[in-house]
């Protein structure tokens, strides 16, 4: 953190530490865990939650201009990723993606449903509105169903730092229930 003005300015944070505070953020769930210094993080876990996963985790920012005021978005670069060139997550060794996005300074995640994220351009943006991210930091976690182009209707989660194993958890069951065509969005 740098302190200007008497005002704390939280930047980005490396990936090293992004992969620590989701792991401790995960408490007492974490079994065992790749090298925090590689993206993605393996993270093997407890049930009820599930047992092999595969994070890969942005820093969550709402730059100026662009944007409707208050969103926050992430950018996906994946390892090898070149620009002009299209990538995909690694869904290998029957590990679950998890694609997730943390904002420091309020300390919350987001949880987007990576199953809809395919045939990747090089830094994507992908949003997550407002309303859901003052939801996670009062405390709550929140859902937000999106649109995405050409993949469908996707509810993405946020929450606060205390409360991600519960919507870990919950990001699964309504990826689960996407998979299954059992979710109504009304």
């Amino acid at each position: 953190m740098i302190k200007r003005d008497n005002l704390i300015s939280v930047d980005n944070l490396p990936l090293i530490e992004l992969h620590k505070i989701f792991i401790t953020s995960l408490g007492g769930s974490v079994l065992e865990t790749s090298d925090v210094s590689q993206r993605p993080l393996e993270l093997d876990l407890i049930p009820p939650l599930p047992h092999k996963i595969r994070v890969y985790i942005y820093n969550l920012t709402h730059p100026p201009g662009g944007r409707t005021l208050g969103e926050h978005k992430i950018q996906i670069i994946l390892p090898e990723h070149k620009q002009n060139k299209r990538a995909e997550f690694d869904n290998s060794g029957g590990r679950i993606v998890i694609l997730a996005g943390y904002e420091p300074e309020n300390r919350i995640f987001v949880l987007w449903d990576a199953g809809l994220y395919v045939n990747n351009p090089f830094s994507r943006n992908v949003q997550v509105k407002p309303e859901a991210v003052y939801e996670a930091f009062a405390g709550k976690i929140s859902l937000q169903e999106r649109n995405i182009r050409g993949q469908g209707k996707e509810i993405v989660v946020t929450c606060p730092r205390k409360k991600l194993p519960e919507a870990l958890y919950l990001r699964m069951e309504l990826t689960r229930k996407r998979l299954l065509g059992n979710i109504d969005y009304a």
